[in-house]
């Protein structure tokens, strides 16, 4: 698509976003391979909304690219890694390279632009600060940021990508300067407002995140199936003892309960999407008993499941009732 005939990222090709009537084999995480109309200038923006059939969500996956996502409307549940949110109007995430991530809208009218770059329009030839000190740790591994910033703290950085977005789309003379100045300039508000860079802990955390990445790709594609620690740890080629520590260490959970969290992640999809009932979704989903099921999910996000599917509930009120149920960090083993 060259830039000239339509807007960047109004009609974007892309891989089809997760229709909630999917069958639940098509909503599994995988490496996606992002259209760049112009791999000279490697940007593309997708606009996920509701009233497009094919870009309902953003689906799980993963790439090579990095990516920003702001959240122009309603609220979304996303992932990124090992982390769990939820992010309203405002809200912004930042997705490294080869992290997985997804984002699905958890109410009518919500909607989120996704900014899709290489890497290659933050660096540069010269081995100045920016490079040695910012992007380079960035792209190894060795400079963590935040991945989640709520509406409060991400003013700028909102106000940056919403330029950027601008600039790519209106195509005007000059707007390849300005987008790369842009997402510089994002990188530089994300470091400072992530304090004083800590290789060794992020180093310390990218390796522990890399000693489990096998099965977190594992589970992506058969968290509906049971497994145990040992074939866990057998995946990762730990010892069991070893990987109950570095598990927790990276995802802040135990096995069953990060599993747990991913049944549920899918089941919120299938949920909205009606014309299921609760036993049907928890089978899709992994369980066998739809009262433990049921028990979960309302642990998870504070409601039952038939009341979340319900158009007529609260988001404010589930949203709270979340929060607090994260605060417990009890779950169901």
């Amino acid at each position: 698509m060259r830039k000239n005939s339509r807007p960047p990222g109004g009609e974007s090709d892309h891989t089809p976003a997760y229709r909630e009537d999917a069958a639940p084999e098509l909503s599994s995480w995988r490496r996606e391979h992002t259209v760049i109309p112009d791999l000279t200038f490697p940007l593309n923006v997708f606009h996920i909304r509701d009233t497009d059939p094919d870009m309902l969500c953003i689906p799980p996956h993963w790439h090579e690219h990095l990516e920003w996502i702001v959240v122009l409307r309603g609220r979304f549940s996303m992932q990124i890694g090992t982390g769990f949110r939820e992010l309203g109007e405002g809200g912004c995430a930042f997705v490294n390279t080869a992290e997985l991530h997804s984002a699905f809208p958890l109410e009518n009218g919500s909607e989120l632009y996704a900014l899709v770059f290489g890497e290659a329009l933050l660096r540069n030839h010269a081995l100045d600060h920016t490079e040695t000190r910012y992007v380079r740790p960035l792209l190894e591994g060795r400079l963590g940021l935040a991945s989640f910033y709520e509406a409060r703290e991400a003013g700028e950085i909102r106000k940056r990508l919403l330029e950027i977005v601008a600039e790519y789309r209106g195509g005007e003379a000059g707007f390849e300067l300005l987008v790369k100045s842009g997402l510089l300039g994002v990188l530089g508000l994300a470091c400072r407002q992530s304090g004083t860079p800590n290789e060794d802990a992020a180093k310390n955390g990218r390796r522990a995140q890399s000693a489990v990445y096998p099965l977190l790709l594992h589970l992506s594609e058969h968290f509906r199936q049971p497994i145990g620690i040992a074939e866990a740890a057998a995946i990762c080629c730990v010892t069991p003892t070893y990987f109950c520590h570095v598990f927790k260490r990276t995802t802040g959970k135990t096995l069953s309960a990060y599993i747990n969290t991913l049944r549920v992640h899918e089941a919120e999809g299938l949920l909205r999407g009606g014309g299921r009932s609760v036993q049907e979704i928890a089978r899709l989903v992994g369980y066998e008993d739809a009262g433990y099921f049921a028990r979960v999910f309302k642990k998870l996000k504070g409601t039952s499941p038939s009341r979340y599917a319900e158009s007529s509930f609260d988001p404010l009120q589930v949203n709270q009732r979340a929060a607090a149920a994260e605060q417990e960090m009890t779950f169901f083993e």
